[in-house]
Parts: C-alpha cells; sequence; structure tokens
C-alpha cells in the first residue's frame, strides 16, 4: 500500500509539474491570405493546431482563405496553442440577369433591379435595332459580387452605305451647312491666320472630296475667320460638376468621356491619397468638375473604386444631363 501511494503521489507531481511547465515557446506564424489546408499544414509544423473556424463573407478574400487569426502572428506561445482564423466565404454574390436582346432601357432596369451596376457601353454596326443589347459581361447566370459592373454591347443600328463626300472648297461658310445637311454629318472648324488668305470660305477639307462618307462622320474644315460671320461648328464644351456624397480620399476616383461612336477616354484619374491637402479637400459635399469638348453628343461617366458612380449625358451644347445613376453611397 505504502508503495502504491507513494507511486501515485509521484505520477500526480510528474503531472502537475508538465501541466505548470507546459510545451515549448513557438512563434506564431502569419496564416491570412492562405487557403485553409495550407495555413493548417503550417501551423503544425510549428507545432500549434487550427481552432474553430469564424466564416464570414467577404468582397476581396477568396472563398476558404484566411481573413484574420487570433492569437496575431508574431505571438510567442506554447505548442499545442491553437490558433483560431477567420475564413472568407467569398463575396456576396448574385446571378447576373440575362438582358441580351433587350432595349438598352429594358437591361438597365433589370440590372439595376438586380442590385447591379451600369458598367462601360459600346456599340457595333449590327442588323439589330439600335441600341438593343447584343452581349453582356459577365454573362447570364454568372455568379458575380453584389454592386458589380454589367458592361454591355449595344447595336449601332444596320451599317450606312453612306455616300460621296461632296467638294466644299472655296464655298462660303454660310452655304457649307446646307451643302452638307443630308449627309448628317458634323462640321469642325479650324481656324489659320495665312496672310492674303480669303476670309470666311473653305480652304481645305477633310474628308476628301469624293471620299465615301457616313452620318456622324465628322468633316473638318480650314478657314480663316473675318469675325464677322459665326462659322459653322458642331463641337461644343461643357462643364461637368458631380457632387461626391462621402469623403472619398481613400478611394480611385476615375472620369471617363465617351463619344458618339464608343470611343473611351480617360480625363482625370485621382488615386487613394493620405496626405493633408487630400483629407482637406476630397471630402462628402465637395465637387469634382471636369471641362470637356465633344461633338455631337457624349457621355461623361464617373467611377469610384472602379464602379459606375454616375453618368452625364452630353449633347448639341444642352446643360449636361445626370443619365445612368447608380446607388448612391
Amino acid at each position: 500500500m505504502l508503495v502504491f501511494l507513494l507511486v501515485m503521489a509521484g505520477t500526480g507531481y510528474f503531472v502537475f509539474m508538465e501541466a505548470l511547465a507546459g510545451g515549448e515557446y513557438v512563434t506564431v506564424p502569419s496564416i491570412v491570405d492562405l487557403p485553409i489546408t495550407e495555413a493548417s499544414a503550417m501551423l503544425a509544423e510549428v507545432g500549434l493546431e487550427m481552432g474553430k473556424q469564424l466564416q464570414t463573407p467577404h468582397d476581396v478574400v477568396p472563398k476558404y482563405h484566411i481573413i484574420a487569426q487570433r492569437p496575431e502572428a508574431g505571438k510567442v506561445v506554447r505548442t499545442g496553442r491553437k490558433v483560431v482564423p477567420t475564413v472568407s466565404l467569398g463575396a456576396d454574390a448574385e446571378i447576373a440577369p440575362d438582358v441580351v436582346r433587350k432595349t438598352r432601357e429594358e437591361a438597365e432596369r433589370e440590372i439595376k433591379k438586380a442590385r447591379f451596376r451600369i458598367g462601360a457601353v459600346a456599340r457595333i454596326a449590327d442588323g439589330s435595332p439600335r441600341d438593343t443589347v447584343l452581349a453582356q459581361d459577365p454573362p447570364q447566370g454568372a455568379n458575380v459580387p453584389r454592386q458589380s459592373s454589367i458592361n454591355l454591347l449595344l447595336s449601332a443600328g444596320s451599317q450606312q452605305e453612306g455616300a460621296y463626300m461632296p467638294d466644299i472648297q472655296d464655298k462660303s461658310i454660310l452655304d457649307i451647312r446646307n451643302i452638307l445637311a443630308s449627309f448628317r454629318v458634323y462640321l469642325v472648324p479650324n481656324e489659320l491666320d495665312i496672310q492674303n488668305a480669303r476670309e470666311d470660305v473653305v480652304l481645305n477639307q477633310s474628308p476628301a472630296p469624293n471620299t465615301l462618307i457616313r452620318p456622324g462622320d465628322i468633316v473638318t474644315y480650314d478657314v480663316k475667320p473675318s469675325g464677322r460671320l459665326t462659322l459653322p461648328n458642331d463641337q461644343h464644351q461643357a462643364e461637368v460638376r458631380h457632387q461626391m456624397l462621402y469623403d472619398y480620399h481613400q478611394k480611385e476616383v476615375k472620369i471617363d468621356v465617351v463619344d458618339l461612336h464608343g470611343n473611351r477616354e480617360t480625363k482625370a484619374t485621382y488615386l487613394p491619397a493620405a496626405d493633408e491637402e487630400s483629407r482637406r479637400t476630397r471630402v462628402a459635399g465637395s465637387t469634382i468638375r471636369v471641362l470637356v469638348s465633344y461633338i455631337g453628343e457624349a457621355t461623361v461617366e464617373i467611377y469610384v473604386d472602379r464602379q459606375l458612380e454616375e453618368a452625364y449625358i452630353l449633347k448639341n451644347g444642352a446643360a449636361p444631363t445626370p443619365g445612368h445613376a447608380a446607388e448612391r453611397r
């Protein structure tokens, strides 16, 4: 009996001392951004275990990758300790609606109803009625993060056969508008100051006479203006003002101009910034201004973090009008 009690006492003491001593000290590795399986293997290599997972949706971190961990990387703990990960369930996705063969108006209505945004819009010649949706990206049925953009390819209508450019050289600027009226082209002057040149007549033209042209083409002409007559000119200037409803110094803001042929040009980009000037000026209530020169019509698109925030329609010199308002943040 005495021997038994001594053995039991020794065993208890050993277990007690081991409990106090614990395992070896190790540094917790970083498992953030790793897939769960790789993270679990990394912990096992240093004698740690994967704890119970905390799961949450995330718009950026891929599904089943680690968003955060507890204890944090760099902490010193004993082997056998559990590291609790927060795991991404992926973006809070929606199914992209089917808008192919619908009109632009119908498509935009369905896209917004499905909690997406209108992305880039382009046109190509097609036998379908103008502004019929020919294709979309992402395609119908795709799992897409909520509030993502859906880009549209629209029909520009049937390709016109066109006509041949008339000779307008030496014609008075009073006459060229009438001469070209049936061609439905846009006139843009190139003002010159050439000594002894005749005033208020076309000195040169582009496209050249007998060139095939189509409705919507741009015709430029050289002219020495007298100042007494108004030059035919379809080029307009507009200032677009867009008020921001939130602080945006930590966001990327991009301003694109899309002309009547679907050509896109980036007019300005504001990258995320943490300097004092940006914090002071890029605040809720401030206004972004952009000057635009365009011919006929154009669209000014405001993107915030690559999502369409607002689009403004410019047409024939009229004041800019909001077009495809995204859900304001």
